[in-house]
């Protein structure tokens, strides 16, 4: 059954077709800022993690976590000692207070290539910390607010993916079943096979009977190129992804669905034959069997599909993933057996995959000459060559993107899978809605996406699948004006985010702006303009610009109704909005 097709569909109601644009706003926005106790814990990708899923996961990681389940500001960070430490913002008086609550044992000793600490808040009293070692832990914390003086307890701690498999924490979700309590961790990391690196989605679910912890339930997903999105659904039966290739499950250790290494299945899955590619030509390599003879082999290529056989049994018989010319293609025997076939693309471009519809037969190989060009392009982005600690990371525009983590030809999709049938059940093609940015609003829900329509940025919260219905509700909640359209001009941007009200939206960039457009209040709007003879007030909203280059590069950002708290290395900053 093909999955139900999601119409993204914006509320008119809150739509403003009268809306002219932002006026730039030159008084000074008032602003409160303190200096850290402890430095931002922050590391660097190494030379072997050079694609660009590294380079964003470490160059756009959020260091400063809001505590959703309180409605004060209470904000936390990880210091370069590794102690976790909540500031909290009174509003009234602008002051700051910093205490320490817990000190992150690492398990084995930091080296290059391990990923940044994450936090996480499943529910109002639980905590989860990734040491970017590989260890998940599991804390007790009590009510979190500024009046509570406790300290936090750690109730246990897994090795989650095995020896040297590194992840960072993107959602985590606590549900209560009759005695017992599950605690949902969603974790990100990246695999290479040799041929590409892999994108890889562990859904991990945690049991508590009152006494201890055990892991229950182990859910792989895996796929190439960027997660822009990816949450789990309120009753944990499902999970949201939103991505620019598709995703699948590799294993289920509630269903025993698949080999728990990739290696392994790789290994037992016979393998006909290799490829290799350039933009302009390609390559395809097998091996015939022993005492072969040259006469049974037979390979036929037209200009969209290939089909080669050996003694009448089918090697490979599809249509190809795009047009090439035929009458240019070659083919030579080897005495052991090993046979080239050399085809020339219509059209030099990359290409995603050899045959159109997927082959478990054949795999794909990079050329080495290939991956060393990719290698040097990207070396920027390496910690030894030209990142250090006192740098800011450079953008990442997607003209840097390698061969393997290019995007293939079809558009951005958010997707809801079954965890139960491991099915898409929903699909939301976003070829129209360029994804911007995703944030919590409610601490029980799904974040939010900040999708592009026409000029404006619609905000769309996934609900969960009611009971016995096959209707996913995605609501629009909201509506930032012509922020589609500003955002695209900023090519130096590395956070984007607004407020759970929706009243101003932000772009900002590593270490010079930060530019924060508020929405409209026509009644304080000094514009007018003639319409058919009558003057009439313009809607305008208000761009400020903040120069944020004296605090240093911006390593976390969060936006609340009234304030946009900006954290950089050294210092905590609160600039007053509303």
């Amino acid at each position: 059954m093909s999955p139900a097709l999601v119409d993204l569909r914006p509320n008119r109601h809150l739509l403003d077709h009268n809306f002219e644009g932002y006026k730039l706003n030159l008084q000074a926005l008032p602003h409160y800022s303190c200096d850290l106790d402890g430095r931002v814990d922050r590391l660097y990708p190494d030379d072997a993690q050079y694609s660009f899923v590294h380079a964003k996961l470490f160059a756009l990681h959020n260091h400063l976590l809001l505590d959703h389940w309180d409605y004060t500001f209470n904000y936390y960070y990880i210091d370069n000692n590794r102690q976790v430490r909540h500031i909290t913002f009174e509003n009234i008086t602008h002051t700051f207070q910093n205490k320490v609550v817990y000190d992150v044992p690492m398990n084995v000793e930091r080296k290059s290539g391990h990923f940044n600490l994450c936090l996480s808040f499943p529910s109002s009293e639980l905590a989860l910390i990734s040491n970017g070692t590989g260890y998940l832990h599991i804390l007790k914390t009590g009510p979190r607010n500024r009046s509570a003086n406790q300290t936090w307890e750690m109730v246990n701690t897994f090795l989650v993916l095995g020896e040297d498999k590194y992840f960072v924490i993107v959602d985590s979700r606590v549900q209560e079943t009759d005695n017992t309590l599950l605690l949902h961790c969603l974790l990100q990391s990246v695999e290479h096979n040799y041929v590409h690196f892999k994108s890889i989605l562990s859904w991990v679910t945690y049991s508590y009977n009152g006494k201890t912890w055990k892991q229950v339930i182990l859910r792989r997903m895996e796929g190439k190129g960027i997660i822009h999105y990816a949450a789990i659904e309120t009753k944990c039966g499902a999970i949201y992804i939103a991505s620019d290739n598709g995703f699948e499950f590799t294993k289920d250790s509630e269903k025993e669905k698949e080999s728990e290494d990739p290696l392994t299945r790789l290994i037992e899955r016979k393998l006909l034959y290799t490829w290799h590619q350039s933009s302009e030509d390609l390559c395809i390599t097998l091996k015939l069997e022993p005492n072969f003879n040259k006469d049974y082999f037979k390979c036929q290529v037209d200009n969209e599909s290939i089909k080669v056989t050996y003694a009448g049994k089918d090697i490979i018989d599809s249509k190809l993933m795009a047009r090439v010319d035929a009458i240019l293609t070659t083919w030579n025997i080897q005495d052991n057996g090993q046979v080239d076939i050399l085809i020339t693309k219509s059209e030099a471009n990359m290409w995603d995959d050899l045959l159109e519809y997927m082959d478990d037969s054949g795999e794909q190989i990079m050329d080495p000459v290939m991956v060393e060009a990719t290698h040097q392009r990207l070396a920027h982005l390496c910690s030894e060559v030209e990142v250090t600690s006192d740098q800011p990371l450079p953008g990442l525009p997607t003209q840097q993107l390698e061969e393997c983590d290019a995007p293939s030809d079809e558009d951005t999709v958010l997707v809801r899978v079954d965890a139960s049938t491991h099915k898409v059940t929903h699909r939301a093609p976003l070829s129209v809605h360029q994804y911007l940015f995703s944030i919590r609003i409610e601490a029980n829900e799904a974040p939010v996406l900040g999708l592009r329509h026409d000029v404006d940025a619609c905000i769309w919260q996934p609900y969960a699948q009611v009971t016995n219905s096959t209707f996913w509700p995605v609501k629009h909640q909201g509506t930032l004006m012509a922020f589609g359209y500003v955002q695209s001009s900023k090519q130096n941007k590395k956070f984007v985010t607004c407020p759970p009200n929706f009243s101003y939206s932000v772009v900002c960039e590593a270490s010079r702006h930060i530019f924060i457009y508020q929405s409209p209040n026509n009644s304080d709007s000094q514009l007018r303009k003639r319409a058919g003879g009558v003057m009439k007030s313009v809607n305008v909203g208000n761009q400020h610009v903040f120069n944020i280059d004296k605090y240093g590069e911006v390593v976390g950002i969060n936006a609340t109704n009234e304030f946009l708290f900006i954290l950089t290395e050294t210092k905590l900053v609160a600039i007053q909005v509303q």
